[in-house]
């Protein structure tokens, strides 16, 4: 099993295409928070990404990735004045996607816009440990191979609105997210996490075995020997690397799967218990008002009223 398959394929709900932005200096967008994670993919010329006080310069073949929430600007220069881009899109009524004209009729610049969005944000392992900001230059090795070809892909389905644009548009955002991770991964060999984790050597075993059979009665010594490792080291490579006590990742990843089944499933709790390895329903609901604050049942009820 891909773990990192997994947890996007169950907790990921939704990527949103806000559109394909053709913007003309001077310009400036102002973006306050989102309540998704934000991708901006660079198809032509530059802009300047302003973020908690740090400036990142983009260039063509450029992807950034914002944690939600993260208040930004994007800019033809640094000292461009920006637009809230609520104001922008209401000029053509609040409609995401398509094509987006903007600015002030010089050098151009193409760019596009999305946003993912993530069930049960809390106990998400992959969620949790991202950075703020993820940025992949265009330049970057082997990337730019298929790079750029994608992103004119992208653009292209933009500018065309063709039935079914936006699911084509989608899933090729999907497919630049992954590449984004790794190329994370690759380039920060020094930085822990949980990406660092599930794609070490020897841990990355130990993630597949918890991830596949969560009912398992898993313990550390079992564990580790999928691992290949000592109890000790390994219990001390897994919470160097997360923070996390093998077992105390083990029950987060339960609760995150339980919610994901309460959202989705008609099955009772005491199943719904079961399949994530605990024998009684009263000791799932303990552990899951833990986590989340409230009783499975009063979870399950909460999502279906909204």
């Amino acid at each position: 099993m891909d773990v990192l398959t997994e947890v996007l394929r169950e907790g990921m709900s939704r990527t949103a295409i806000y559109g394909r932005l053709e913007l003309s200096a001077p310009w400036g967008l102002r973006v306050d928070g989102t309540r998704r994670l934000s991708f901006y993919a660079v198809a032509r010329g530059a802009a300047v990404l302003e973020v908690r006080g740090k400036k990142i310069q983009l260039g063509a073949g450029d992807l950034v990735f914002l944690q939600k929430g993260l208040a930004h600007t994007l800019k033809d220069h640094a000292r461009s004045r920006a637009a809230s881009v609520n104001a922008v899109y209401a000029q053509r009524g609040g409609r995401c996607g398509g094509v987006i004209q903007y600015g002030g009729g010089g050098a151009p610049v193409t760019i596009i816009s999305g946003g993912f969005e993530f069930d049960t944000t809390a106990l998400n392992p992959l969620v949790a440990h991202l950075p703020e900001v993820i940025h992949v230059p265009g330049d970057m090795g082997d990337v730019v191979r298929w790079l750029e070809s994608t992103l004119h892909l992208m653009a292209f389905e933009m500018h065309t609105e063709e039935p079914g644009y936006e699911l084509v548009a989608s899933r090729i955002a999907d497919v630049l997210f992954v590449h984004a991770l790794r190329s994370h991964v690759n380039n920060n060999p020094c930085q822990v996490g949980w990406l660092r984790a599930i794609g070490d050597a020897r841990l990355g075993a130990a993630f597949r075995c918890m991830h596949e059979a969560p009912a398992e009665p898993w313990t550390v010594e079992k564990l580790a020997r999928t691992a290949s490792m000592s109890r000790a080291a390994f219990a001390a490579r897994f919470t160097e690397l997360l923070g996390l006590t093998p077992l105390a990742y083990l029950t987060r990843w339960r609760m995150h799967r339980a919610a994901e089944l309460l959202a989705v499933e008609t099955s009772n709790i005491s199943a719904i218990a079961a399949s994530v390895g605990y024998e009684t329903e009263s000791a799932f609901s303990k552990v899951f008002k833990r986590h989340f604050g409230e009783t499975p049942g009063a979870y399950r009820r909460r999502l279906r009223s909204a």
